[in-house]
């Protein structure tokens, strides 16, 4: 079984913690909205625009009707008025005739006609229609410098065209499509050149283009009030809803501080406890060269006094041989340096059990180091020899491994942990083995016991806070708990199997690559 590690993180992101990113969201909602609201009306401006070019184009279809029908019958005869006169441009040999009862009538060919209806739209509408062509009749058809130019494109095949243009200080919405030469048309135009299908000519509409600017300068200001309010209703909901969220992530993180600190606080208490509970046995194994090496002052004490008489004696000038055989000189001599040698060691064991007691139980010892896990391992096994060594025999496969960044202190706990709740699992004598070991990209150690085994049920809840299924007084409950925390902390894992009544196995992986220590792992 894997354990798998939890999440979490006390850290707030800079555009939590500091408002002034808040403008950049801000900034970007009213770049959307203003971009909306332009979008908007650059389509309302099209469609409109649209409506006005399609109004033009049934105008323009109207009057080719009315040519089509005029040309048809030949043209059509109308009373001679003061605003309808001969059309002096028409060659025909009955263009004026009068009837029986003596009314003048002048004929009124196709081109007239447009003319005419040109002149009552714009009267009316104060659109402009107008005939022209590159080759007219009649001088005032001849086009502007816009006609001209779109004249020349329909000889390229242009159909149609239109544009916004600026003419006598107003602006025009202009639109312009050709007329083909017919069969009718050619009994005027044949002597042009003309030939059936050519481009005689085009008819140019122009309207005026603030109708169109008013239609949609009256819709940006319906629009704009109500982006503008939209804008401002949800920059305010959106601000409440940060500042909502800033708060509950200061709270969080002021937990999390909060609960980090609980759990440096529990390491701490776990780590003494354990200590607490080997508090005996270290007792022990200091005592024992305490023991000897008390014991063997007295003897040196001893047999100072013998060799500080035989000396006086000898500076008297009163010792002889047999003095010296006497008090055994040659033995004393011999006993002194195997005593001497003795407690030497017995104070190097003291010495170095204290020292290692000294680096486990270290409250400020949170320094990142390349450590060698192996000499980690024999330093916590000193400490809690006592406690293994009546209850299992002590196996070591040792690999040689690669410095591995961490805590050496908090890893040297986890060891200590899993070896104390190997020697518990274990009920008369039993046998524990260390490994370690390196695969890509991590260094481990395993530790592996005889002892009784766990059940599936019991693996399931063995990193949790306080669980323990030891008798009372014989743990915390905390041990595999804090173990599990350091290592996650560490970047590693606690892979466990076990199978009741044979034993379990506890391997830690710990990863070779330097992690950003930024976050400690105490």
């Amino acid at each position: 079984m894997q354990a798998q590690p939890l999440t979490a993180g006390r850290s707030i992101p800079r555009f939590i913690r500091d408002r002034r990113w808040w403008l950049l969201p801000l900034l970007l909602w009213a770049v959307g909205v203003t971009a909306y609201v332009s979008n908007h009306l650059v389509q309302l401006r099209a469609h409109t625009t649209e409506v006005a070019l399609e109004g033009a184009r049934n105008m323009f279809r109207m009057v080719v009707l009315t040519r089509n029908w005029n040309a048809s019958h030949g043209g059509v005869y109308v009373p001679v008025t003061p605003r309808i006169q001969p059309n002096p441009y028409l060659d025909h040999p009955r263009r004026d005739i009068t009837t029986t009862d003596g009314m003048a009538l002048t004929m009124v060919n196709p081109a007239y006609m447009t003319r005419l209806i040109g002149e009552m739209i714009e009267s009316d509408s104060g659109a402009v229609f107008r005939l022209t062509s590159l080759n007219p009749l009649r001088p005032a058809n001849l086009p502007d410098a816009w006609e001209a130019k779109v004249l020349s494109s329909f000889d390229r095949g242009q159909k149609e065209a239109f544009s916004i243009e600026q003419r006598g200080g107003q602006t025009l919405l202009r639109y312009m499509a050709p007329l083909y030469v017919k069969e009718s048309c050619l009994q005027c135009h044949e002597k042009q050149g003309y030939q059936l299908d050519d481009v005689r000519g085009g008819i140019s509409v122009s309207q005026p283009y603030a109708p169109i600017a008013r239609v949609v300068r009256a819709h940006a200001f319906e629009v704009g009030p109500i982006a503008l309010a939209t804008f401002l209703l949800f920059s305010a909901l959106g601000w409440l809803l940060l500042e909502q969220l800033r708060r509950r992530w200061f709270e969080l993180a002021e937990h999390a501080r909060r609960l980090e600190d609980t759990q440096g606080q529990l390491l701490q208490s776990e780590k003494l406890a354990s200590i607490g509970q080997l508090a005996a046995g270290v007792a022990h194994e200091i005592n024992n060269p305490i023991g000897y090496v008390n014991s063997n002052l007295g003897t040196l004490d001893s047999y100072c006094k013998q060799l500080l008489e035989l000396l006086e004696r000898a500076r008297r000038g009163q010792a002889t041989q047999a003095d010296f055989d006497a008090a055994d000189f040659d033995y004393l001599q011999q006993d002194i340096g195997e005593l001497l040698h003795e407690s030497r060691g017995g104070i190097d064991r003291v010495r170095k059990i204290v020292a290692d007691l000294k680096d486990f139980s270290r409250i400020d010892q949170a320094e990142w180091t390349d450590a060698d896990l192996n000499a980690g391992i024999e330093s916590t096994l000193n400490v809690v020899w006592n406690e293994l060594k009546y209850k299992a025999d002590v196996v070591r496969e040792y690999t040689a491994l690669p410095p591995v960044p961490c805590i050496l202190a908090q890893i040297n706990q986890v060891v200590m942990n899993l070896l104390v709740n190997a020697a518990h699992a274990i009920d008369q004598h039993g046998t524990i083995t260390l490994r370690t070991g390196a695969d890509p990209g991590f260094a481990w150690i395993e530790i592996e016991d005889t002892g009784k085994g766990m059940t599936p049920e019991v693996m399931q809840h063995i990193f949790e806070p306080f669980y323990t299924t030891k008798a009372v007084g014989k743990g915390t409950g905390l041990g595999l708990s804090v173990s599990y925390d350091i290592v996650r902390k560490h970047g590693g894992r606690i892979d466990v199997s076990s199978t009741p009544g044979k034993g379990s196995v506890f391997r830690v992986w710990l990863p070779l690559q330097a992690r950003t220590h930024a976050d400690p792992a105490s």
